[in-house]
């Protein structure tokens, strides 16, 4: 958080850290809210060369929460990372502190966890976090690397400095379930009462053809809720109007006879089915812009440079050259 911090009050913007949430405000803040999550996948030492999975962790140690993973999904984990370099860091002063390779990552049935072995790593003290190491890089019009929550960030900071005035909510947890509660929290802090928050994010595809076509995506729901509709027909209309292919993925799913269960869960659905009003009534509510990409929570995810241009053109087409109206976000 500390260098994001820097970086956009560099821009000129004011910038506050609460827990889990990040807030960047231009001049305008109440103009609109966009919120985007900043957590990566990584590891954390437990000491004597063993490494957990960062996710798992966190959710049974901060929350006391159970996070076991079938044997299928720790075998996937040990594909996916296998091999990988790392670096080690501080995580006060965020200097490196040391580095190596994914020797091995054992899934554990008993436990249901994954435990890693490093090579170079081996004396790293209890506690330490570790990054992985590789660089997202373009090749043949297609963006890979570990770019989930990394495209949606430098996404806001574009928009930033390109003129966009409101508020930016950058959140942590996401991958455990657990940044809506840092929303929650922030907005309840100030007491803003809005049903028009734009949640930015990737949206995993087996299908390439989303990626390939530049589309935008957008949800009516995932599988728990419905997201504020008046909005996303406007959302919609407007990528319609700016010729921009989009996709509404509930739909899609639903179409491909997908389940109820199969349509995923968002940061914003979990916000509404959690957060309700005196009536039983979510709280807040808003809509999804997402961006495509396959190999979803991997070093190898995938996006194209004409999703991501596409992206960028249809969010400053929104919220700075052509803004939409925004009903209702008040600070009491």
């Amino acid at each position: 958080m500390h260098l994001l911090k820097m970086q956009f009050e560099k821009l000129g913007c004011t910038v506050s850290a609460h827990e889990g949430v990040l807030a960047v405000h231009g001049k305008t803040p109440y103009s609109r809210i966009i919120c985007a999550h900043i957590d990566r996948h990584g590891l954390i030492s437990l000491g004597g060369n063993e490494f957990a999975y960062a996710a798992q962790y966190m959710k049974e140690i901060k929350y006391g929460e159970p996070n076991r993973s079938s044997y299928q999904e720790l075998q996937d984990i040990m594909d996916r990372f296998e091999g990988e370099h790392v670096i080690a860091y501080d995580p006060e002063t965020h200097e490196k502190t040391g580095e190596g390779f994914i020797e091995s990552c054992l899934p554990s049935a008993e436990t249901g966890n994954s435990v890693f072995r490093i090579k170079g790593l081996e004396n790293i003290d209890l506690g330490t976090p570790v990054a992985y190491a590789r660089e997202a890089k373009t090749e043949n019009g297609l963006f890979k690397g570990q770019i989930d929550n990394v495209l949606c960030v430098a996404t806001v900071y574009a928009l930033f400095a390109n003129g966009f005035n409101g508020t930016a909510l950058l959140t942590c947890e996401e991958e455990i379930g657990k940044s809506w509660t840092f929303i929650a929290e922030y907005l309840k802090l100030f007491e803003i009462e809005t049903s028009e928050l734009l949640i930015l994010d990737t949206s995993p595809y087996a299908d390439s053809e989303p990626i390939d076509n530049g589309r935008i995506i957008f949800r009516n729901r995932d599988k728990s809720e419905f997201f504020n509709p008046n909005l996303t027909d406007r959302l919609i209309q407007r990528a319609a109007a700016m010729g921009q292919l989009y996709q509404i993925k509930d739909e899609y799913l639903l179409a491909e006879g997908k389940a109820q269960e199969q349509l995923g869960s968002t940061e914003l659905g979990r916000l509404l089915q959690n957060e309700l009003d005196q009536r039983g009534n979510p709280r807040w509510n808003g809509a999804t812009i997402q961006i495509p990409t396959m190999m979803y929570h991997t070093s190898y995810e995938t996006t194209s440079v004409l999703a991501i241009q596409n992206f960028y053109a249809y969010l400053e087409n929104i919220l700075i050259i052509n803004p939409l109206e925004v009903t209702n976000v008040v600070a009491l």
